[in-house]
This record gives C-alpha cells, sequence and structure tokens, in this order.
C-alpha cells in the first residue's frame, strides 16, 4: 500500500505543478513578435530591444516590411508589461513622412506606419516610468536612415 500512495502522492504533486505553470505561466508572460502580426503587415525585418538609462530591458521593437509599408510597433518587456505608463513611439521616411502615437500605455507603443517605397526609414522610442520621469530615448539608428527600399 505505501508505494501506491507514494505514487499517488508524486502523481498529484505532479499534476498541481503543471496546473500551477499553465495557469501562472500566460500570466507573466508578454506576447510574441508574432503578436504584432496583427498591427503590421509584412514579416520582421529587424528587431531591437530597448534599454532604459540604467541598463535595463524595457522593450522590443519589432519592424516590419509588406512590399510598400514600413511598420514599427514597440512591446514593454518584464516588469513594465502591463503597466501604464507614457509612451511615444515615432516612424519617419526620408521623404519627410512620418507617423507618431504617443500615450499612456500598459503594453505596447504603436503600430505606427510610412510609406517605405524607394526611401529609407528611421523611429524614435520614448518611455517614461510611471512617475513620470524620462527613462529612454532611442532613436534607430541613432542618425540618419536605415533599412532603404
Amino acid at each position: 500500500m505505501s508505494i501506491l500512495k507514494s505514487k499517488a502522492a508524486r502523481w498529484l504533486t505532479s499534476t498541481a505543478v503543471l496546473l500551477g505553470v499553465a495557469v501562472a505561466g500566460p500570466v507573466a508572460t508578454a506576447p510574441a513578435a508574432s503578436a504584432a502580426s496583427g498591427s503590421c503587415s509584412g514579416s520582421v525585418i529587424d528587431t531591437l530591444k530597448h534599454y532604459n538609462y540604467n541598463g535595463t530591458h524595457v522593450a522590443t521593437s519589432y519592424l516590419y516590411w509588406d512590399g510598400t509599408y514600413n511598420c514599427v510597433r514597440a512591446d514593454k518587456v518584464g516588469s513594465y508589461y502591463g503597466v501604464s505608463s507614457r509612451m511615444s513611439l515615432t516612424i519617419y521616411s526620408q521623404k519627410g513622412g512620418a507617423d507618431p502615437d504617443s500615450g499612456y500605455f500598459k503594453y505596447y507603443a504603436g503600430p505606427v506606419k510610412v510609406n517605405g517605397q524607394n526611401t529609407c526609414i528611421a523611429f524614435e522610442l520614448d518611455m517614461w516610468s510611471t512617475s513620470g520621469a524620462d527613462m529612454l530615448q532611442d532613436r534607430v539608428p541613432a542618425s540618419g536612415y536605415n533599412h532603404c527600399d
């Protein structure tokens, strides 16, 4: 009987652990890059991690190209994911067009897009802490434009 009880106890423990992971896991994870594909068409052509002034990874940007438009979305990560704070994401065309998205977001800023045909693009992500302090200003590339078509 003790062997049967031992197996039952292990089975119950394993089941409880697996159920705990299944319930808690989705709550703690951020959406994958493919989640942005519902908002941006095309394929991911660049991914960039953004770090605040203290060196903490706070967001990841996904740049898409569909043959006509470049589109970017910046997803919060880690302890910033799910917490409302100010973000500003703007994509620029070297031809002069720009598309901004600014406000208080819990999960991501964007998508923003510009016509990328026969031009180059750049984008900028700015983030503020929940207390309102500036914690990130990241222009990609740092100067000029890239991802030229």
